[in-house]
């Protein structure tokens, strides 16, 4: 596993953690056995405090598909609150990382662990009363752990992170 995320770890999880409040999905990429790419959009990812996480596969899909023939994955987290992009723009820089994308290798699907389906249901819980989350994630079995080995955060062509920021 590469050094620097995990020394850049705290700060890739708050980064993922407003990401999820301001868009509510983030992208994951994988490949096709014909090697296309295919990006889908998920909320059920959650990370650990060890460089690794897991995700709700309750929709066996083309993504799971994928991740058969190719456990690869690159998830994207873009922050997309208004307030930061207009600022960036205004000043010509990013307070912060605007988008992270993390690298890493998906496990095969297990049985949901009580304290996984726990903490699952605290992310979720803004959702818990709409009908939406009744049909999509009440009923969380299994999850697919992921161990990320590397991090890239994204530089919107001349927008740099400003010098006081923490990237």
């Amino acid at each position: 596993m590469d050094t620097v995320l995990q020394a850049r770890w705290p700060e890739i999880m708050e980064h993922f953690d407003k990401s999820i409040r301001s868009s509510r999905f983030y992208t994951f990429a994988t490949t096709t056995p014909e090697g296309e790419p295919h990006m889908a959009p998920y909320a059920s990812l959650i990370l650990n405090d060890d460089c690794t996480g897991y995700y709700s596969d309750v929709f066996p899909d083309k993504t799971s598909r994928n991740l058969k023939a190719n456990p690869n994955i690159c998830i994207s987290a873009v922050r997309m609150g208004f307030g930061l992009w207009f600022k960036a723009l205004l000043k010509g820089s990013f307070p912060c990382w605007p988008c992270i994308r993390l690298y890493g290798t998906v496990g095969p699907s297990r049985k949901a662990e009580p304290g996984e389906i726990d903490r699952w249901r605290r992310h979720m819980k803004p959702y818990r009363w709409t009908k939406g989350y009744k049909l999509l994630w009440a009923d969380i079995r299994t999850v697919r752990d992921i161990r990320f080995q590397r991090f890239e955060p994204i530089q919107l062509g001349q927008m740099p992170i400003a010098s006081n920021g923490r990237p």
